[in-house]
């Protein structure tokens, strides 16, 4: 049974990414030095290529998702609900991703590029993209500066990626960029929207700086927290914190009216900080698995069991284990459900330790408090434990490794670079 690494890095404490799936010292080193060294590119789902709807293929440079569904929807003069994708990408990186929109026919979309946004394929779709509608991504990530000689670092990998094979792959956290990298609190806001605590939430959400935002937001945040002024407060805020803006908007006519404040966000931001919290609490209950029983091929009882596709996804027919201790077999997962805002669905092993954690955190399902904000919740998707990636190679060089990999869907390249470099400081590490 591996002996269990804990996590010196606070920001993974913070995360619930307590512990590693590998005992090895790590090769330190730096991501995303230059934008280049993070390239993803999606692996879409085979389908044809008629349809009413089109489906925009797009090299976005430095944006992520939410913010480039925003820029297409406004070029397009379009509502952003018709702008479809299948998956948010990281902001500090190069992404080839698809998008989906609903435009009238013949309408020209070959000059809405630019240089953060680059349209590199007009094909044609009958369905809208949405979450999850993908097999996989592809990465090309070089790790530079790292102060190991050549050789080191390859036993270090190699040794690395042997343990991961050994406990059943790498165990399938919910990334850094989950929870925002420059102020990592989007799960703490969800918490706080659960509990129906809508002042903090939004003082949360307006008025705390963290350190490694920019210097003028956290002189605008500040400035709120100290004074409540907030029709002062709004000359402040940069005109690019466009969420906090309005909200601040609200606040300077009705000032008391949290709740109100929170509802001109859009619903999907909402349902984007509570998903983060309970992503917290998965986290943190695979960190406690994983501590308990040094692996993750252990079955234990309430375990949902799938095989995976070539793809590394899993697939049915899948049975749900009656008893503990089996181990699993050829290409099994052991599937959970995320923690949700009903009742546990289904008792076991991981349902208990979901459980017993809400109770920690003074919260129980179901989170009637939602409705107050229009949000109905989650009820409980599922989630492979571990994830293994597929076709990996990797070139060392002087003070730099770069790494090839397709991962599955809803897993994170980040989690298993954090367990290659173990970084303290994951931030400082471009992470």
């Amino acid at each position: 049974m591996l002996m269990v690494l804990e996590s010196k890095s606070v920001l993974d404490i913070s995360l619930g990414i307590e512990v590693y799936g590998t005992s090895t010292r790590g090769i330190g080193g730096v991501l995303r030095k230059r934008l280049e060294d993070f390239v993803v590119e999606e692996v879409p789902l085979h389908g044809g290529t008629f349809g009413n709807l089109v489906l925009l293929v797009v090299e976005k440079r430095g944006i992520d998702t939410l913010t480039a569904a925003l820029m297409l929807s406004k070029k397009l003069k379009i509502p952003l609900r018709d702008v479809g994708f299948a998956g948010l990408k990281d902001t500090r990186s190069i992404s080839i991703q698809r998008f989906t929109i609903k435009v009238p026919e013949n309408f020209d979309v070959s000059n809405i590029s630019s240089e953060k946004l680059k349209i590199v394929g007009i094909y044609k779709a009958k369905k809208h993209l949405r979450p999850g509608m993908l097999l996989g991504n592809s990465f090309t990530i070089t790790i530079r500066d790292i102060n190991l000689p050549m050789s080191e670092v390859e036993n270090v990998v190699t040794e690395t990626l042997s343990q991961l094979n050994a406990i059943g792959g790498v165990p399938n956290f919910y990334g850094y960029q989950r929870f925002g990298i420059n102020r990592p609190n989007t799960h703490i806001v969800g918490k706080l929207l659960i509990k129906g605590d809508y002042e903090n939430a939004v003082m949360e959400i307006l008025a705390t700086p963290y350190p490694h935002e920019p210097k003028s937001h956290r002189d605008a945040r500040t400035f709120l927290a100290e004074t409540m002024d907030f029709k002062q407060a709004l000359k402040k805020f940069p005109k690019n914190l466009i969420f906090e803006r309005q909200m601040i908007k609200w606040l300077a006519k009705k000032p008391n009216d949290y709740l109100g404040s929170l509802r001109v966000l859009p619903k999907y931001l909402l349902t984007l900080h509570v998903d983060a919290y309970l992503s917290y609490i998965f986290n943190r209950a695979l960190s406690e698995r994983l501590r308990k029983l040094g692996s993750l091929r252990k079955v234990m009882e309430g375990d949902i069991i799938a095989r995976c596709d070539a793809y590394g996804n899993p697939v049915r027919p899948t049975f749900i284990a009656k008893s503990s201790h089996m181990d699993l077999k050829g290409d099994q997962i052991i599937l959970a459900f995320v923690p949700a805002c009903i009742k546990a669905r289904v008792e076991g092993y991981m349902s208990d330790l979901i459980s017993s954690l809400f109770k920690l955190e003074g919260l129980e399902p179901p989170f009637n408090s939602l409705e107050n904000l229009g949000l109905h919740g989650r009820l409980g998707l599922l989630r492979q434990l571990t994830f293994k990636p597929l076709n990996l190679s990797y070139t060392i060089e002087t003070n730099l490794l770069r790494m090839k990999f397709t991962l599955p869907k809803s897993s994170y390249a980040t989690i298993l670079l954090r367990e290659v470099m173990k970084p303290e400081d994951p931030i400082e590490a471009g992470f």
